[in-house]
């Protein structure tokens, strides 16, 4: 456990960078049956680099939030699945698989932005707002 002032979870960057995706999504849907390949792309790319930063402030959050309530060093000492399980465990997230998806769309951005891969990239970051959303309230509720 901590030991001192422990500072209040900042939940902030997290609800900003949830908002940045959901804007880039609404653009998405507005325009993705544009003729315009180049401004599909472009806009698909965007919303792929928001679920890249909303996903990153997540797990984040995730795991200042174990090490804050459950032991100090906690999510040192695992692997994203393994964080995934924990913030199951203790109801901050309702779909450790789903999360454990999210992380391997996540790793997917690294390694390339255009083709199939990124169309499933993409698939994945339109589902996640609903997700994050839930993370979001619960840390709230538990702040």
């Amino acid at each position: 456990m901590n030991i001192g002032f422990i500072m209040p979870l900042n939940v902030e960057t997290l609800e900003k960078s949830i908002k940045a995706l959901e804007k880039s999504i609404n653009v998405y849907y507005s325009y993705k049956e544009d003729e315009n390949k180049d401004l599909i792309d472009t806009i698909s790319l965007g919303v792929i680099h928001n679920f890249k930063i909303a996903y990153e402030n997540s797990w984040k959050l995730m795991a200042r939030w174990l090490d804050e309530n459950i032991s100090a060093d906690t999510s040192h000492k695992t692997t994203k699945k393994g964080l995934f399980s924990l913030a199951g465990e203790y109801f901050l997230i309702d779909d450790v698989n789903m999360w454990i998806e999210f992380h391997n769309a996540r790793n997917n951005t690294s390694h390339r932005y255009y083709g199939i891969l990124s169309h499933e990239v993409l698939e994945y970051a339109l589902k996640f707002p609903s997700y994050a959303e839930y993370l979001l309230k619960n840390l709230k509720e538990r702040k």
